[in-house]
């Protein structure tokens, strides 16, 4: 073809032909315009592919993850779910009368109202797609606004968790640990042992506050909306690898 092309070249200017000679040097332009469209969309083609087995692997990632953070939170949520329960019942058994008291109740409800429920989510797919600036690579709109958003709409949550765990500690779990040695259910028959404490107003609003605590974090979780269950199950549901539903 270049020897051709440059044949054509030397016959036009040998015959001093100048309109065949700027019709050759269009069609070179041209040819090489056409060849480098060519390279482009083939190089566009294989950043495509390149592009879609990528977010592939990050849609199965991020798919992974978001189960397992369904069920990290799920699993806290009945934690704290428990925990209200049995709030409810030390309060309905006040003032605790030890000849009528339940010991095996008692014991499994003041060792349940100290338990350090916390999800565990993993932020690691979202970590990587910020961190990386990747987020560009997932087509979907809806997917990527859900990821975008996520860490805000979790924060609320972290953050009443947060409280819950800080007053556990720092208050009921010393507080118990100075009045009853553990585990509690051989700890009340302690002959050392006054259960008169929990007969006082200060146990009664320690109570009332580990109440308010689980309250108030299942009551993000399960508000009007159920935003971020249903954020969960919507990242899920975009991720499953099922092309027809992420459009």
């Amino acid at each position: 073809m270049i020897k051709f092309l440059r044949h054509l070249r030397h016959q036009f200017l040998k015959e001093n032909n100048i309109s065949k000679y700027l019709l050759y040097a269009i069609g070179v332009i041209l040819l090489v315009v056409i060849g480098i469209l060519i390279a482009l969309q083939i190089n566009n083609w294989n950043q495509n592919r390149i592009n879609s087995i990528r977010e592939s692997l990050l849609l199965r990632e991020i798919n992974i993850e978001f189960k397992f953070n369904t069920e990290e939170l799920e699993s806290t949520v009945r934690t704290y779910v428990h925990i209200r329960e049995q709030c409810n019942y030390l309060l309905k058994s006040l003032p605790v009368i030890r000849s009528e008291m339940n010991k095996d109740s008692l014991s499994r409800a003041l060792s349940e109202i100290r338990n350090l429920g916390t999800a565990d989510l993993s932020m690691g797919s979202i970590s990587a797609l910020i961190n990386t600036s990747s987020f560009e690579f997932i087509s979907n709109t809806e997917l990527r606004s859900l990821l975008i958003q996520w860490d805000d709409l979790i924060s609320d949550y972290f953050e009443r968790e947060g409280q819950a765990i800080n007053y556990t500690r720092q208050t009921i779990i010393p507080y118990l640990a100075k009045r009853i040695p553990r585990p509690y259910i051989e700890g009340i028959n302690d002959d050392r042992v006054d259960l008169s404490f929990m007969n006082s107003i200060e146990f009664e609003n320690l109570i009332i506050d580990r109440r308010g605590d689980a309250s108030t974090l299942l009551n993000v979780v399960e508000d009007e909306e159920d935003k971020i269950r249903k954020a969960l199950d919507r990242i899920i549901f975009l991720t499953n690898g099922n092309k027809e539903r992420q459009k």
